[in-house]
């Protein structure tokens, strides 16, 4: 196991929860804006069409479209309009690195502190459920489609990319076992995080294969599998929900910019430059979403999400879409488990949010590290969290890094699954992030499911927050409700059936 150093641990807490930061308006190829459009009811969009405007896609039972124009205030001025935003490119930011006896048994279950009695006791559950016949739906960078660690149905998954660029025929969504040409980081400079000098390279694969390495560390804490018999007996980590499927939701995609102003010579001129970046936008995760919700999946998870916001920005159109889209999933049965964000920020006052995790329906989780404790990257707030779970880490830095602890770095990240084709041959790896976090919740979420497959999402949340340990309270501005603890929620769920 090699020693990480602290320059690495910063840079993997930045990959926890993938943050984005916004990069303008997308467009399509004939050059038309993008527009994020929530309107009244299905009539909206027959409106919309009579005007003739391009309305490329639809989410949330009609209720909120993508549409090209050439206008924001053209797109107003149609009747049953409620608010029209920008379709935003968001450029993914944050620094990034590198107890039943079946579960015990795990190749590295002994390291695997998230899931052990004095956290959140998931071993001990999987005596009573390990997700069979659920689905946890990950709304991320892909999910490797070759792991033997993951019980992945690809066939079930899809690409988003509003742009059309991967898609055979210019569709904003892929299927995800049809075989594109996809991109990924050139083999050239990293000038910042997520971002390379160059133009991406090409490979074929499928479409909701991982291209970056964070879906696939999701997967593995929610669904990573008991032992394949093509492995091996005793292989791998164990997950949350180790027999739950998972589906591949891929949202994230490399970009090719050619107008990117970098400092080339360090002389503090910035030029233009081609580079290639990870990149979304708002209609990607949206339509992901509300497709998780289409099939049924029992969870979706998003550890991902946008920079702190002050003042009255979540009454905007962006805000009120991802409430459309998320309270329309939950409505449909579908609990959308969201990370709190790695900013140490207190949500809580002065008007402080994020997007999606501090939207109404949406189950936001803090992390916490091996003593159950917030760890310091974490954000907080009573206003926004609903309950913590393993993230990795300790209350400070300094902590997180010593030698002299119970789990001594990098034990006390969170080991999960990572693509060896993107890892130099290494098929797991240490992260740590609210990304680490939320999946857990995902992962309880299926083991719930399948001993009492008839509860609807808000009761399945209010199992989770009812069941939870180690907090004074629902209002606990660190852990909220408290630290997940399977047993007891598995538990209860059982004894409502």
């Amino acid at each position: 196991m090699s020693k990480l150093n602290r320059r690495n641990f910063v840079k993997s807490v930045g990959a926890g929860a993938v943050a984005l930061t916004t990069m303008g308006v997308t467009s399509t190829a004939e050059g038309r804006d993008q527009f994020v459009v929530t309107v009244g009811g299905k009539g909206g969009r027959k409106q919309l069409e009579r005007s003739d405007f391009d309305v490329q896609g639809s989410v949330a039972d009609g209720r909120v479209l993508l549409v090209a124009a050439d206008s924001k205030s053209s797109v107003q001025e149609v009747n049953g309009v409620k608010h029209v935003e920008p379709n935003i490119g968001y450029r993914a930011v944050g620094p990034k690195l590198q107890s039943t006896e079946e579960s015990l048994d795990e190749q590295y279950a002994d390291i695997q502190w998230d899931k052990q009695a004095d956290t959140t006791g998931a071993f001990e559950a999987h005596d009573a459920a390990t997700g069979d016949g659920r689905t946890v739906a990950i709304i991320d960078t892909g999910i490797d489609t070759a792991h033997p660690d993951l019980r992945n149905r690809v066939e079930r998954g899809q690409l988003f990319r509003t742009d059309g660029a991967s898609s055979p025929d210019g569709s904003p969504t892929v299927t995800g076992d049809t075989t594109i040409e996809a991109r990924l980081p050139p083999g050239g400079e990293e000038i910042e995080s997520y971002t390379y000098l160059g133009a991406p390279a090409l490979r074929s694969q499928m479409a909701a294969d991982d291209v970056d390495s964070h879906g696939s560390h999701c997967a593995g804490i929610a669904t990573a599998k008991h032992d394949d018999t093509s492995a091996g007996e005793d292989f791998g980590v164990a997950g949350m929900a180790p027999d739950a499927d998972v589906v591949p939701l891929r949202v994230f995609y490399w970009k090719r910019l050619d107008d990117y102003q970098y400092d080339v010579d360090g002389d503090g001129e910035a030029e233009s430059v081609t580079v290639t970046t990870l990149w979304t936008t708002d209609f990607d995760i949206l339509s992901a979403i509300d497709y998780a919700a289409k099939i049924g999946a029992d969870s979706a998870n998003m550890s991902l999400g946008g920079g702190v916001i002050k003042g009255n920005a979540h009454k905007n159109g962006e805000h009120v879409a991802y409430q459309k889209v998320i309270q329309s999933a939950v409505q449909r049965g579908t609990v959308v488990t969201t990370s709190a964000g790695n900013a140490s920020s207190d949500l809580q006052h002065e008007g402080y949010y994020t997007l999606p995790n501090s939207v109404p329906g949406s189950i936001s989780v803090s992390a916490t590290g091996p003593n159950n404790e917030r760890v310091f990257y974490s954000n907080y707030g009573t206003s926004d969290i609903d309950v913590g779970a393993p993230g990795g880490g300790y209350e400070t830095l300094e902590k997180t890094l010593a030698s002299d602890t119970e789990w001594p770095y990098p034990l006390n990240l969170v080991y999960s699954t990572v693509p060896p084709d993107l890892n130099d041959g290494t098929a797991y790896a240490w992260y740590a992030g609210t990304s680490m976090a939320a999946p857990q919740v995902a992962g309880l979420v299926a083991l719930i499911r399948e001993v009492n497959p008839d509860l609807n999402a808000k009761q399945v949340q209010s199992i989770i927050e009812n069941t939870a340990r180690f907090s004074n309270g629902k209002g606990d501005a660190d852990i909220g409700a408290g630290v997940i603890y399977p047993p007891d929620a598995v538990a209860e769920a059982e004894r409502r059936g």
